[in-house]
């Protein structure tokens, strides 16, 4: 046989596999069924709706299905909150669950909301089956219906696109929406493995979007992947606390037949049971670029990086307090240039979600991408809302026009129709109008804000946020700004926490996050972004009234100098002041703190440094804190080895007269050419008000700055403890006012180096070891 044959048998066998399991996608497994009616008789004799839990109840157990499932009445109504919740409220919930709508292949899902929104809860079920109960081909000889006709399966992402959202599979036809459904209009979160640029929506920039919807779905993953029954033996999993600790592996479960009898619809990633990105991925093995990736991901939910925009547009408000023509309230849109009804037209060009707190599968407060819709209605004097019927009424006549005083009090431009934007409660008159024609007692304006979480529009790689900037700014992405509403109907404004509401000249309605809310229980230290204004002003005003006082001095002394043109300056003599040990550890430690007060500055004020990468130098900023670290640490060790560390210690005795003495020199003496008070050795390198500068520097700024570093830096290995003493909001601060009273050190150190017999003098002893210092003679000589 040739390589060619064996090539075309093995292409041959891969089409038929593809073909077998394409007839397979309706099980083949699932028997034939009879139809049944509530009182489990075969619909087909007794023309009764049907009824899924006797129809399914003859092989599963549904009733535990009901109680233990996301998707029956009670459960599913609790979940659903439409745009215009309150006032449009879900549609009651069908008397049964409807098995139909998730497990056949082709159900009719408009035709059970349809029944649904009629009222006819005890036939929507029925409904879902269209026009196969009509069918004589559905049915065998003996009342059973026939499980391939019926397309009896697992739930596929059509069944799931039927109630939640737009999911595309075929990459070969280009995606368009043409019924948003549930989560797309609340979210605009389309699933679909198809590249952006090969959809048929007007996405502005589209060509350069090389990246599809849904990284998940470009990878195959489907709905129930994911969401899956959470007893479903295929995905049991052993916790290494529960398994014995003589197993590695527990291939005990459930029996097939168990579960299918009674398979939990509480599914993965529901309200019982809900879910993270981390069940499937490991995240920090592939994050070590990141700084802090541990405390990063304790504060920020996956998807807030890598769910950066929304590529599709979504509900932004709903505005119930009037009625269109139509009946229907005045919308507005997000991410949308036109007609949202009319994508392949209308400039699509997307939208930021706002990032809100979220308590997490694990329990923990995190920061999870958004979207808000606020809506605002007409209540009565008990705070319920006005029915829609009653608010149409109000406004429109039987025929479908607008009542006369409703259009003379509206309509600003006399065309005698009523647009979008006149359409707008924005004068007492108007309001009272409505209010008056409602006949409600107390009738009012109220508002809310709905959240809606995005979890969908997964993106990787490049086009994830990477970037340290988009948050660690004065404009971090963790607080920018989202419109809510291009209108505030008689002048009412949501209340919504964490941040506040904006009302600009014009009526937009705008929120405005924040990292530190004066309430709320996320209080988050961004580094970069916040910043205690009281250390920033406390430390610059003192940096500055420092520069001035040196400036001042110096400014004195060489006007002193010059008045003195036949000075000739002090008798010196060489001394060996400095070992090459103490030369070498304070121009390292001089070095260090140079460049961790540039780096802090970065840190502290990235806006100011953008030619910096900001990861880098936090990284570079950590390495020279250790080698601070370390060069403190040899040098307490050689002070107190060697004994020097008495030049750092004062001495009680006469300490305050020796303390004016030298003050009295720097105030006056120095201007005169006096000498200084205190002869310098080796044995006494330091003048009084030195070694108080030293105490205070070695024994409280500089222990203040290495234990609040090591705090920061720990932040995310002990958590708890930086907790327990208010955390970053803290902690950070007292860095910041440490960095500026070092910088004020610096300063005044490097001044003071001047006031030697020569404004080098100093200086060049700590280069060299060698010191030139005044002679001072004894009484007498």
């Amino acid at each position: 046989m040739t390589s060619r044959s064996i090539l075309i048998g093995v292409l041959a066998a891969i089409l038929a596999a593809a073909g077998i399991l394409t007839a397979q996608s309706a099980s083949p497994l699932h028997p034939d069924f009879p139809l049944l009616d509530a009182s489990g008789r075969n619909v087909q004799a007794s023309g009764a709706p049907v009824s899924t839990l006797q129809t399914c109840g003859t092989c599963h157990d549904t009733d535990f299905i009901t109680q233990h499932s996301d998707h029956s009445g009670a459960a599913l109504a609790s979940l659903v909150r439409l745009p215009g919740y309150p006032v449009e409220a879900p549609a009651a919930p069908a008397d049964e669950m409807n098995c139909f709508l998730c497990h056949m292949t082709d159900p009719d899902a408009g035709a059970y909301l349809a029944a649904l929104a009629a009222g006819d809860t005890a036939a929507a079920n029925e409904a879902t089956l269209g026009e196969l109960l009509a069918d004589p081909e559905t049915f065998n000889a003996d009342g059973t219906a026939r499980s391939e006709v019926l397309g009896i399966q697992d739930p596929s992402d059509e069944n799931c696109a039927a109630c939640h959202g737009t999911i595309h599979e075929d990459m070969r036809t280009p995606l368009t929406i043409e019924a948003y459904g549930w989560t797309t209009e609340t979210t605009g979160q389309i699933f679909s493995g198809q590249r952006i640029a090969a959809s048929g929506l007007n996405v502005s920039g589209k060509n350069t979007i090389d990246r599809s919807w849904d990284v998940h779905a470009e990878r195959v993953v489907s709905c129930v992947d994911c969401h899956y029954a959470t007893n479903n033996p295929v995905y049991t999993q052993t916790s290494g606390a529960a398994r014995p600790a003589h197993l590695t592996f527990d291939p005990r479960r459930m029996d097939f037949g168990d579960y299918l009898f009674q398979p939990l619809h509480q599914l993965n990633g529901g309200a019982a049971n809900p879910m993270a990105c981390t069940d499937c991925h490991e995240a920090l093995p592939t994050h070590q670029w990141l700084p802090y990736a541990q405390q990063h991901m304790d504060q920020l939910a996956c998807e807030t990086c890598h769910i950066p925009t929304m590529p599709a547009p979504a509900r932004a408000s709903t505005d119930w307090t009037v009625v269109r023509a139509d009946g229907g309230p005045v919308e507005t849109w997000r991410g949308i240039d036109g007609d949202p009804q009319a994508l392949t037209t209308s400039l699509i060009m997307g939208s930021e979600p706002v990032l809100l707190p979220v308590t997490d599968a694990s329990g923990e407060t995190v920061l999870a991408p958004h979207n808000v819709i606020t809506t605002w209605y007409w209540a009565d004097g008990d705070g319920s809302p006005v029915p829609p019927d009653v608010l149409r009424a109000a406004y429109l006549t039987a025929e479908g026009t607008y009542h006369p005083d409703v259009l003379a009090a509206f309509d600003a431009d006399g065309s005698g129709t009523l647009g979008d934007a006149e359409l707008l409660i924005s004068t007492d008159a108007q309001e009272a109008l409505i209010a008056e024609r409602l006949g409600v007692p107390g009738a009012h304006i109220a508002s809310e804000v709905l959240t809606y979480p995005i979890h969908h529009g997964v993106v990787q790689g490049d086009w994830a946020t990477a970037s340290c900037e988009t948050c660690h700014t004065a404009e971090s992405r963790l607080v920018a700004p989202i419109t809510l509403a291009n209108r505030t109907p008689g002048g009412v404004v949501p209340a919504f926490e964490p941040g506040g509401m904006l009302v600009e000249a014009d009526g937009t309605l705008i929120y405005q996050p924040e990292t530190q809310p004066a309430s709320g229980s996320v209080q988050l230290y961004v580094l970069g972004h916040d910043a205690a204004r009281w250390a920033d002003l406390l430390g610059i005003a003192t940096l500055l009234g420092t520069i001035g006082g040196v400036t001042i001095h110096g400014g004195l002394r060489v006007l002193a100098a010059r008045r003195r043109p036949d000075h000739h300056g002090a008798q010196v003599e060489e001394v060996y002041m400095y070992t090459a040990y103490e030369r070498l550890w304070h121009w390292l430690q001089t070095l260090t703190i140079f460049l961790l007060i540039a780096t802090g500055l970065v840190i502290h004020k990235p806006d100011l440094f953008g030619m910096f990468g900001f990861a880098w130098m936090v990284r570079i900023h950590n390495v020279l804190a250790a080698l601070l670290l370390a060069n403190a640490a040899l040098a307490a060790f050689y002070h107190l080895a060697s004994g020097e560390i008495k030049q750092f210690l004062p001495q009680p005795r006469g300490f305050f007269d020796r303390m004016i003495r030298q003050t009295l020199y720097y105030v006056r003496g120095i201007f005169r050419d006096e000498p200084h008070p205190f002869e310098k050795t080796p044995e006494r390198k330091m003048n009084p008000i030195q070694q108080v500068t030293y105490f205070g520097l070695l024994n409280v700024l500089l222990p203040l700055q290495v234990i609040t570093g090591i705090l920061m830096w720990g932040i995310q290995r002990w958590p708890q403890i930086g907790a327990r003493i208010g955390g970053l909001t803290f902690i950070a601060p007292l860095h910041t006012l440490g960095m500026w009273l070092f910088a004020t050190f610096i300063i005044v150190h490097v001044y003071m180096t001047t006031t030697g017999h020569t404004p080098l003098a100093n200086i060049k002893a700590m280069l060299v070891g060698w010191d030139e210092v005044e002679v001072h003679h004894a009484p007498g000589d």
